[in-house]
């Protein structure tokens, strides 16, 4: 019997696409805070050191967890010169910041399910309601991730795209940035995390020249499963070979 390994050898050639790249050039830097600008709010503070301005700024909001699993926002930020811009959940451009469930872009965005069916009764809100909580407010809403595009205008880089992807779990910190006011498990009204504290969370993300990296297409998932399938069975044959040279 012959094993075809091309299947394998390509597998394993899309995981190493997928997962190589240049040294980073970092432009800009991104640092969130909750509650520091804005009462109960998200804010987000984009630093443009490029040397020129970052035109067509976009951010693209994707919900991950919870309630909010799969909704998506997309923000136009425009253009921002150099220096620091400062944008606050509830006055985003160009977008809502009501109070609606299932909203990325609320101002109060950890408290958008109050009045609704999916409030969880507990008087403790679990483990304990943060000073100046409250269970009516208490919901597992859902973390967000945040991806950042632009392109530079003016300064040693003029022309190039830049971009950032980050999360409250996978960020530059790293560790889990409660910035959006939720826990790790995208509850509200959690000691530690919907504290209003007014402190910033320091820089939660670079922003590099280049593209945001593509999302696998089905295909290429399948082609790195067949791949690793295939070198499974490779690695077991060649075992079994010695096993019986050697008896």
């Amino acid at each position: 019997m012959r094993f075809n390994v091309l299947p394998a050898v390509a597998g394993a050639a899309a995981l190493a696409a997928l997962g190589s790249g240049a040294q980073a050039t970092t432009v800009a830097t991104i640092s969130g805070c909750y509650d520091c600008v804005a009462f109960d709010t998200p804010t987000l503070i984009i630093n443009n050191t490029s040397g020129g301005n970052l035109t067509n700024a976009q951010l693209v909001l994707t919900g991950y967890q919870a309630l909010n699993i799969g909704n998506t926002a997309t923000v136009n930020l425009g253009t921002l010169a150099p220096g620091s811009s400062t944008f606050n959940w509830g006055s985003l451009p160009g977008v809502s910041g009501a109070l609606t469930p299932g909203s990325l872009t609320a101002g109060d965005y950890d408290d958008e399910y109050v009045g609704t069916s999916h409030i969880i009764n507990s008087p403790t809100c679990g483990a304990g309601c943060v000073s100046g909580g409250a269970p009516q407010f208490y919901a597992q809403v859902g973390n967000f991730s945040v991806t950042f595009t632009a392109t530079i205008s003016g300064g040693a880089f003029d022309g190039s795209p830049v971009f950032s992807v980050f999360s409250p779990t996978t960020n530059a910190t790293p560790g889990f940035v409660g910035w959006e006011g939720l826990d790790p498990s995208g509850f509200s009204e959690q000691i530690g995390y919907d504290d209003h504290t007014g402190s910033l969370t320091g820089t939660l993300a670079n922003i590099d020249i280049g593209l945001p990296p593509p999302v696998p297409e089905p295909s290429t998932w399948a082609m790195l499963l067949l791949g690793f399938a295939g070198l499974g069975f490779m690695t077991y044959r060649q075992k079994s070979k010695s096993a019986l040279m050697a008896a």
